[in-house]
């Protein structure tokens, strides 16, 4: 974790806003500042009879997020942790200890792919999966010429972003960084991203497994 957020200088400050959504559904996504959504009757409200649910964290354009399957008491308690650790944390660093206590996520372990997206609208689009990241970065020039076929860079509505997805201690959660200037993606933005991701994994391929996939 230390490792990535040296590397990931974007999180450096406090969190600017937070998104709560469900199935996946960004564009219905309820957003809310550091504060809001952390006592017990408003979250139910929010959560109703759903049996899944994720929350982000935005730290201007880049963005961590975590997800969690479970009992309406389950998605309570996951749900105001991380928003507890959006209202307590006066920089990255400091949200990201507080995910790691409570809820328990372990950042940034358990590599699984990385993904290039439209924000708030990932599942609707549809990203475009880069699954060796070495291999992305040695066949750049080929990885743009398939990427600019894609339906995320041919869609002109939502910025983009290459999100990091992993699955430590069996959570699904993700690092977002921003890859675009509007809607069009900045190759040498993705270029960057991926490039320093290698270099805090090692250099090494890693496990991947295809069927956790963000939605």
């Amino acid at each position: 974790m230390e490792q990535l957020l040296l590397h990931f200088s974007c999180f450096s400050g406090p969190p600017s806003i937070g998104k709560m959504a469900s199935g996946g559904e960004w564009e219905k996504a309820e957003n809310f500042h550091p504060g809001e959504y952390t006592s017990e009757d408003e979250v139910k409200g929010y959560l109703g009879s759903k049996d899944e649910i994720a929350c982000e964290a935005f730290f201007g354009d880049a963005f961590f997020g975590a997800r969690k399957r479970g009992t309406p008491h389950e998605l309570l308690c996951f749900v105001l942790d991380f928003n507890g650790a959006l209202a307590s944390s006066v920089s990255g660093r400091d949200f990201f200890r507080h995910v790691v206590e409570r809820p328990g996520i372990s950042v940034g372990s358990g590599f699984l792919f990385a993904e290039v997206g439209a924000v708030d609208a990932w599942k609707s689009v549809g990203p475009f999966r880069i699954e060796d990241l070495s291999a992305a970065m040695e066949h750049f020039e080929e990885l743009l010429n398939r990427l600019e076929r894609s339906p995320v860079s041919q869609e002109r509505a939502h910025t983009k972003a290459v999100e990091f997805a992993f699955d430590g201690g069996g959570c699904e959660h993700w690092i977002a960084l921003p890859v675009s200037e509007g809607s069009l993606i900045v190759p040498s933005m993705l270029e960057d991203a991926l490039r320093k991701w290698c270099e805090s994994s090692e250099r090494e391929r890693l496990p991947v497994n295809s069927q956790n996939k963000k939605a």
